[in-house]
């Protein structure tokens, strides 16, 4: 799918105005599921690009720890911290048509949000014991071999 700006702001102020009724989304699913996914579509374009600019951040925190330069704990941290603020700008961007205007999609982002919010996820499937940190190290190498094609 290719990222149309001005429609993306059309179909994120029909949101708006949903919003305004006191609908939420799952209304608009209802009304209009054409325009609910390819709102969803680009949405997750613009998440992936958010993600994406920092790229070299979450790289760097993930080589640092399948490399042993950090252990678990602090790539927890530090990783969640990379996460939520990406996510917090993601949440700030979605709504704000002004700076959707101002929003310039990279294409080379398409897709590269899955891999670290799939790595970020890891942490609650450690912490509900359905996993070792071992098998969490392997996750992480594996999606940072999958990471590379975005450096």
């Amino acid at each position: 799918m290719t990222y149309k700006k001005n429609k993306h702001i059309e179909l994120v102020k029909h949101f708006m105005d949903f919003k305004k009724q006191g609908k939420n989304v799952y209304d608009l699913y209802l009304e209009n599921r054409g325009e609910y996914l390819e709102l969803s579509r680009y949405q997750c374009m613009v998440n992936d690009c958010i993600f994406w600019t920092r790229r070299k951040e979450f790289v760097l925190c993930m080589e640092n720890y399948v490399h042993d330069s950090i252990d678990f704990e602090h790539f927890e941290i530090a990783f969640s911290r990379l996460w939520k603020e990406s996510m917090k700008s993601y949440n700030a961007l979605k709504i704000n048509l002004k700076g959707l205007k101002n929003f310039e999609l990279d294409p080379k982002s398409d897709g590269f949000g899955r891999f670290v919010t799939f790595v970020y996820r890891q942490f609650e499937v450690l912490e509900d014991d359905k996993c070792t940190e071992r098998e969490v190290k392997g996750i992480v190498r594996d999606a940072l071999r999958e990471i590379q094609a975005y450096l």
